[in-house]
């Protein structure tokens, strides 16, 4: 009886090793920059770039990701994509875009010269969100976090 005990005891210990060796590193979310697209009368585009690293021997499924831009910490943009696939040691990178239309941020076009006219010539960001992997089964998250300020394009036309 205590040979048995004593085996199962074994057993469930090597059991708890190997599911703690099983559980995959969270894919590691590194914020590289931002980049403007197009200024326009009604707003400016804004691309978030990301990396996102996986640091395991063995591929990962990134699930999806979701996030959330501010800007002067209004939120002007969300979502929640499908994942794909991340090579073993690898990296790839994702881009959050954001529309940010004057007349959210600022309540009109003309207010934005407004702000200008004051000193006022930038504007702050925050995107936050999560990006979901795993592998075996297995579901870690990772936080994906930016903030900062972005300058006011000066090629702003107002029709």
């Amino acid at each position: 009886m205590l040979k048995k005990a004593l085996t199962a005891l074994f057993l469930l210990a090597i059991a708890a090793v190997l599911s703690s060796c099983v559980q995959p590193a969270a894919p590691e979310v590194k914020y590289l920059d931002y980049k403007l697209g197009k200024v326009t009368t009604e707003g400016i585009e804004v691309n978030f770039n990301f990396e996102v690293k996986n640091p395991n021997p063995v591929p990962l499924d990134v699930t999806n990701y979701s996030y959330k831009v501010y800007i002067n910490d209004k939120e002007m943009a969300s979502a929640d994509h499908q994942g794909f696939s991340l090579p073993a040691s690898d990296k790839t990178r994702v881009t959050i875009p954001a529309f940010v239309r004057y007349e959210q941020l600022f309540g009109s076009a003309l207010s934005i010269i407004d702000r200008m006219a004051k000193g006022i010539n930038n504007f702050d960001y925050r995107v936050e969100g999560t990006v979901n992997a795993g592998t075996l089964g297995l579901t870690v998250g990772s936080p994906l976090k930016a903030s900062g300020t972005i300058p006011i394009p000066k090629n702003i036309k107002v029709m």
